[in-house]
């Protein structure tokens, strides 16, 4: 195992002494320390290494930092791969809520330093609110039929029984996600700049660690891009709120915590409520299940719905909450 990577140790001066393999990492044991060996596709390697220096120029450093090779690269080319080299830094024993917490600090933070207005036309913010009202729009469409397909039944399957159930509330979630869709549109449409920030791409606590002394680093910027605030918002929380009815409390804290940092201004938050509320996920399942494409599995389709359907009614909730505490 050690041949193929040998040369990679030898760019950056290291002798392994002990090598333990984590999927895509390497946790390298030497007399200089202990590293991590890390690699990424090349096609995502150089947007990888360029949003580093970025990073580093916007004055943010709370990430694990990448080490230079002797010759000065950041990233070593071998094969399909770009490798680079970080610090290994365990985990200190921290619960997961506060955790949490110092993850969307950091967060917060990032998305400050990193903040820029860029130009966008009121055509530009026309076609987008056109274009996903027609996709969900369609998707309607298509969720009418499938329950004009169910009720046709002499006995429905116990998936179609519990998408007929859930069908007026799948309807109420696009129909709330529309409504702030257009508040969106309405607030924004004489506006002539959006900010912009450095996402960090795959929010998770997963790729954030807290050292012994309490500190927090980000240790996976690879997704990194420029884009909105939401970004990373949606895809965090839409995970978070995926799990059975339980109030949802803890989001809405959270939320409320990252945007004391950073606060959002109306036509982001517009926009985050109506993608939050958006019922993807469950359409997806249902549209799955009567393609027909797909074998299917009754038993792991109807957990599947039930599953969406818990996710949607969290999500509820979580929405339902920013309303009733929004000062805008």
């Amino acid at each position: 195992m050690e041949q193929p990577y040998s040369a990679i140790w030898n760019s950056y001066g290291i002798k392994p002494k002990h090598i333990e393999t984590m999927g895509r990492v390497q946790k390298i044991s030497t007399d200089k320390g202990t590293f991590a060996l890390k690699r990424i596709p090349a096609a995502r390697g150089m947007d990888f290494l360029f949003n580093m220096q970025k990073f580093y120029q916007a004055g943010y450093h709370r990430f694990v930092p990448v080490y230079p090779a002797l010759d000065g690269r950041y990233g070593i080319l071998q094969g399909s791969y770009i490798y680079y080299l970080m610090p290994w830094v365990e985990n200190g024993s921290q619960v997961m809520q506060e955790v949490e917490r110092k993850m969307f600090r950091e967060a917060a933070r990032l998305h400050l330093v990193s903040a820029v207005d860029v130009p966008v036309s009121k055509n530009e913010r026309v076609e987008q609110y056109e274009r996903i009202e027609n996709i969900w729009k369609m998707q309607e469409d298509h969720l009418e039929i499938f329950l004009e397909l169910s009720e046709k039944e002499t006995y429905m399957s116990p998936f179609q029984l519990l998408f007929c159930l859930y069908y007026t509330e799948i309807l109420q979630a696009f129909s709330y996600a529309k409504e702030k869709l257009k508040e969106w549109k309405e607030a924004t449409e004489d506006e002539k700049k959006e900010r912009t920030v450095q996402v960090h791409g795959q929010l998770d606590p997963a790729h954030f660690l807290v050292d012994r002394n309490g500190g927090g680093y980000f240790i996976n910027l690879e997704q990194s891009r420029r884009g909105t605030p939401i970004h990373d918002l949606v895809p965090y929380f839409a995970r978070a709120l995926d799990a059975f009815p339980e109030g949802s409390a803890a989001a809405g804290e959270l939320f409320t915590y990252y945007t004391e940092f950073f606060p959002l201004k109306k036509g982001e938050k517009l926009l985050f409520q109506s993608y939050m509320a958006y019922p993807g996920a469950i359409y997806e399942t249902i549209a799955d299940y009567f393609s027909g494409q797909k074998k299917q599995n009754e038993c792991h389709y109807t957990k599947k719905l039930q599953k969406n359907y818990w996710q949607m009614k969290n999500i509820e909730y979580f929405v339902t909450s920013l309303k009733e505490e929004s000062s805008e």
